[in-house]
């Protein structure tokens, strides 16, 4: 017996062991000396491998847990189609359970066996195929003989369409359900809505991503009656990687039952055919991104109504068109469809499976689950236009965020654009609040770089109650902010007021902030002593920077006219950077450190004010705007 590749966890005397029990009732004589080749995916389960034998047929060795191969096995079992396809020999039964090593534990493990479709001589190997390579060489091969025929994917297509909805031993007439009992549930706070809120914050021509949750929960449920009733075992997992073909005679079989489960025979159909969308999308660059206007064009098509009867005209446009050949086999195997409301239904079901896709590309790059993320977004946006009657809009996700996020471990952005200004605002303040509650709960140390610090420092100030948590719990606060007797202070003041002729003077709102700023700090500094420090800073500020142990937020400050402040509620835009990239984290703590390294304590300004107001005066003589002439 040989063993080809290693496994993470078993050892190869277990994988023996685990073979050993798969051959036990075949005679030696036909089992011959096995070579068993680890394989790395394709399957779910613990451990996976291709048995080449004496004088049989090859088959897939499939072993686990002994709880997750029993479901497995019952659920293949369910489906008539795949019955007749198990190994012969024995093979068709679950072995074992007995006792592996887990690296450090003991575990109860059993094997199963899969049919190898593979072929059982070289000439018949060609024969088959990955699916996806099957439906691309059809959609995108510039020679059409090689490629395979319109018939052979419309038998193919329907021969899917027809496992997935073939009666089960245990399917019966279910009573009538809600759509919400319905789909699928949802991991929302295990990626999908950190993925939505991120991709609305970069691009606000895409109102519709905001609020996405409160919409599907509010609107799923308010709809009583679904217009296709339906409880069945479903695959669970019908996407390419889990169909294998023989293009020659059109046969198709289904593999890996390990996410079999009781719901709607829609999941299962969402599934295979947003993988048909995404897979037979030719890519656009080296990254994997995919064509989109391709894209865009199949994902119109997928949305209208008259796809899967025939009326629209579709050209030779083959992608469209295996969406329509798919549409149809759907229609045939399932008759339902037909009813008033059911592909409405139906789209609720496409629109859960990319949102469950947003989690596939936090754990996997981008060529392994088949979409980029801008091109999951946009489907996802225009799954969600349709559902509620709006236009599909044209606008598309910039790649330059992904880049951006993936870089720097950015977040998000918070950018107040025309009509959004509060409630961006609001959400930015949320998220600084966390960050300081969390840095009250760990007692740590915040740092703050800003003009004023009137947000943290003034008893009015927004962060004001934050900041008295962080420092009761045992925290501290480190906050640098300009210097109001420096020149700097007569720049920021033009901002808020510009006016012709006269001279450079500090404008009022700005010097009262400052005021409230630095009597809010005595105010801390007499209730926390050295937990909390204030230093001037020497040199003018580019940027707000705020600094805690879980989160790093960046404002850059713009001469913008900042009267308009009261009317936006803050004239720049603001991102927020994870602790856990190092590129962005050493900036900002670098640049907090040049400042925190050049600028004063607070109560050395009183004996420098002389030189102060006489430096003032020297940069006031530089331009004398008394002048008419301007000069």
């Amino acid at each position: 017996m040989r063993i080809i590749g290693r496994h993470s966890q078993i050892s190869s005397g277990d994988i023996r062991q685990l073979t050993n029990l798969l051959l036990e009732d075949i005679p030696r004589d036909l089992v011959g000396e096995p070579v068993i080749r680890l394989l790395a995916g394709g399957y779910s389960g613990s451990l996976v491998a291709l048995i080449w034998l004496g004088r049989l047929d090859p088959v897939v060795m499939k072993a686990g847990p002994s709880e997750e191969i029993a479901a497995e096995h019952d659920h293949r079992l369910r489906f008539p189609h795949v019955t007749g396809t198990l190994p012969e020999n024995g093979l068709d039964r679950i072995h074992g359970p007995i006792e592996v090593q887990l690296n450090t534990s003991a575990a109860q493990w059993s094997v199963i066996a899969y049919r190898y479709v593979g072929g059982r001589s070289f000439e018949e190997i060609e024969h088959y195929s990955d699916f996806e390579e099957f439906l691309r060489t059809y959609v995108w091969s510039a020679n059409r003989d090689q490629a395979p025929s319109e018939l052979t994917i419309r038998e193919c297509l329907r021969k899917v369409a027809q496992i997935l909805t073939e009666k089960r031993p245990e399917d019966g007439d279910p009573p009538l359900q809600t759509l919400a009992d319905a789909l699928p549930a949802l991991a929302w706070d295990q990626g999908i809505l950190a993925t939505l809120n991120t991709a609305a914050a970069f691009c606000p021509d895409l109102p519709d991503l905001a609020g996405f949750r409160a919409w599907w929960e509010s609107t799923t449920e308010s709809i009583r009656v679904a217009p296709v009733p339906d409880r069945r075992t479903l695959h669970g997992d019908a996407r390419f990687a889990n169909i294998l073909i023989d293009s020659v005679h059109a046969q198709v079989d289904l593999i890996d039952f390990g996410n079999g489960r009781r719901g709607h025979v829609f999941e299962d159909f969402a599934r295979f055919e947003i993988d048909l969308l995404f897979r037979t999308t030719p890519v656009a660059d080296e990254k994997g991104n995919l064509d989109r206007s391709l894209l865009s064009d199949a994902v119109g098509h997928l949305l209208r109504d008259e796809i899967a009867v025939g009326s629209i005209q579709i050209g030779d446009h083959r992608q469209v068109r295996c969406i329509k050949l798919w549409r149809q086999a759907v229609y045939q195997a399932l008759p339902a469809m037909t009813r008033p409301g059911a592909l409405m239904m139906y789209r609720w079901f496409l629109l859960a499976e990319c949102l469950k896709r947003t989690r596939w590309l936090a754990n996997a790059g981008v060529r392994d689950v088949g979409v980029d993320p801008a091109s999951l977004v946009h489907t996802i946006y225009a799954l969600r236009q349709n559902l509620t009657g709006g236009d599909l809009s044209p606008t598309w996700l910039s790649t330059a965020p992904q880049t951006l996020a993936a870089a720097l471990h950015c977040r998000a952005a918070y950018v107040p654009t025309r009509g959004m200004e509060r409630a961006v605002n609001m959400k930015r303040n949320i998220a600084k609040k966390n960050a300081l509650q969390e840095a009250a709960a760990k007692a740590s140390t915040v740092r703050l770089l800003a003009e004023t610090g009137n947000s943290y420092l003034s008893p009015r100030g927004t962060f004001s109650s934050e900041v008295h948590d962080v420092l009761n719990a045992g925290g501290s606060l480190q906050a640098v902010i300009s210097n109001p007797g420096l020149p700097e202070y007569f720049g920021m003041s033009e901002s808020y007021e510009a006016r012709p002729g006269n001279v450079y003077r500090i404008y009022g709102d700005l010097q009262r902030k400052c005021d409230d700023s630095i009597d809010g700090y005595r105010l801390l500094r007499e209730q926390f002593g050295p937990l909390v420090e204030l230093r001037l800073a020497r040199f003018g500020l580019a940027a707000t920077i705020l600094l805690t142990d879980s989160a790093l937020f960046y404002e850059p400050y713009f001469r913008a006219r900042r009267v308009r402040r009261q009317q936006v509620l803050f004239d720049s835009f603001e991102l927020q950077f994870d602790t856990t990239g190092l590129h962005a984290r050493t900036l900002l703590e670098e640049t907090f450190e040049f400042y925190w390294r050049n600028s004063d304590d607070l109560e050395s300004q009183r004996p420098r004010e002389p030189d102060l107001d006489a430096l003032r005066r020297q940069f006031l003589s530089l331009w004398d705007r008394s002048r008419s002439d301007g000069s």
